[in-house]
């Protein structure tokens, strides 16, 4: 597929730490991509990158095959559009705004009722069009955001963190807005979060950042800590790991590779064993998830017949069992 970016030895660093290590990183054209990882993970850092507001210190960013040099030029800006974690609408009305963008990308005028108005039935903000931006809610603000970003129609758009400090209704009326945008033909979608099941509603794939570096080891199971020969210690447990790496400082389990038990495993295979209070009970893609509090959080995901079969309520007590080969080190 063709790359929306290629991403070559990438280093950013700030007060002499790197905080973002990238050898290598293609990012596709007409996909939803999700930036996944916890706060300090590097994602702000990745987006500002992707959106060519920071440069860094080291490497290149090609944008749809052309490597860009000091500055994009008129005609590449126009193929981005970019919305930062706390967006800040100028003085003026939701419409205003949006006009101000098409005149900055200079658009011929006529075209500006017919963009405005097509974007603002997008994200559904029609009856806020000729509201005071600074009147508007935390989530209608967001969706006023992305109408300003997109109203010039760019080929990418990037979001950075676009559901933090949101309620539930309109996180879904955001969702809704950008899936709308995704379904466009030939746009592509970047957006950065720490919930596994926003990106897994919206993207068509997912990258994972820890500590500033791509990994592809799940995010859902991950712990820091110290190695201690073939142990890792997370300050709470001691997890018997495949590898004995002294300076790895996390690991990461696939909760497809755990196996849930009303009883403790007794199996040579099976190295870690750990009991704890089952606290959650979701389904998920056709699958049923766990959450099992052993003193750290596990997440286990089984199939719907498993429930049944172990007859598992809220609050029971259940056994979390993994291999040590089940956990990646990093």
């Amino acid at each position: 597929m063709t790359p929306a970016y290629q991403l070559s030895d990438i280093r950013v660093a700030f007060d002499g730490r790197d905080v973002l290590t990238i050898p290598s990183l293609s990012l596709c054209l007409n996909e939803s991509t999700a930036l996944l990882g916890e706060n300090g993970a590097g994602k702000s850092t990745l987006m500002n990158l992707l959106a060519f507001v920071q440069r860094p210190d080291q490497g290149q960013i090609a944008l749809l095959k052309q490597t860009v040099g000091a500055r994009l030029s008129a005609e590449q800006r126009r193929r981005i559009g970019y919305v930062t974690q706390q967006p800040y609408m100028l003085h003026g009305s939701v419409r205003d705004n949006l006009k101000l963008a098409l005149r900055l990308q200079h658009i011929p005028r006529p075209q500006h009722h017919a963009l405005i108005e097509k974007t603002l039935s997008l994200v559904n903000l029609m009856p806020q069009a000729d509201q005071d931006a600074a009147t508007l809610s935390g989530g209608e603000l967001k969706r006023a955001a992305i109408a300003r970003a997109i109203v010039y129609e760019p080929d990418i758009l990037l979001l950075d963190e676009p559901f933090s400090h949101l309620d539930q209704r309109h996180i879904r009326q955001l969702e809704t807005s950008i899936r709308q945008f995704a379904a466009q033909d030939g746009k592509t979608v970047i957006f950065s979060t720490h919930d596994r099941l926003q990106a897994m509603a919206i993207a068509n794939k997912s990258i994972n950042l820890v500590n500033g570096h791509v990994t592809s080891a799940p995010l859902l199971n991950l712990y820091h800590g110290q190695t201690q020969q073939q142990l890792f210690n997370t300050g709470k447990l001691l997890i018997h790991i495949g590898e004995n790496d002294a300076g790895a400082r996390h690991i990461a389990i696939d909760p497809r590779q755990i196996i849930v038990s009303d009883q403790p495993l007794h199996h040579t295979s099976v190295l870690n064993s750990f009991a704890g209070r089952l606290t959650q009970i979701a389904e998920e893609a056709g699958h049923i998830r766990l959450l099992i509090d052993c003193g750290e959080p596990f997440y286990a995901v089984i199939t719907p017949t498993s429930l049944h079969n172990l007859a598992l309520q809220l609050g029971d007590t259940v056994w979390v069992n993994f291999k040590a080969s089940a956990v990646s080190v990093f």
